[in-house]
């Protein structure tokens, strides 16, 4: 896929994304940008303008080509809803805002030891401190 054009391995992703995982899949549908349903409303105002080159006919062709992201945005949207009131999916994990909302605070790991301030080394500390070791060497 590092040959093709991007817009065509996101659309190869993508179907094979709802092939293998189609909820997580719908769930991430969610938090895209809707360009199904821009590049249908871009030629929809160009036709009813009567731009040059845009006929009727364009409509059918954006459809087909926009329809089905613009379709699975709006499922995406659906079951993103239903998911986060708790009815659908309850144990599948949304990939973008990490699952909905319990109400409780989530605390840091009790067993966590409490940060001490270390010894507050930068990497360049770390670096010039293993650059001044003498490494042994076989003779």
């Amino acid at each position: 896929m590092k040959r093709l054009p991007r817009p065509i391995a996101d659309l190869i992703s993508l179907w094979s994304g709802l092939i293998h995982h189609p909820r997580e899949t719908l769930l991430n549908r969610c938090h895209h940008q809707w360009r199904g349903a821009g590049f249908i409303a871009l030629v929809t105002v160009l036709v009813a303008t009567h731009a040059p080159g845009f006929g009727v006919g364009s409509l059918i062709i954006v459809l087909l080509l926009g329809g089905p992201s613009w379709v699975l945005d709006i499922a995406g949207s659906v079951a993103h809803d239903l998911w986060e009131a708790g009815r659908i999916w309850q144990g599948v994990d949304c990939q973008c805002c990490g699952g909905p909302d319990d109400g409780d605070d989530d605390d840091t790991d009790p067993d966590e030891p409490a940060d001490d301030g270390g010894l507050g080394l930068t990497d360049r500390d770390i670096e010039n401190w293993l650059e001044g070791q003498s490494t042994p060497t076989r003779a």
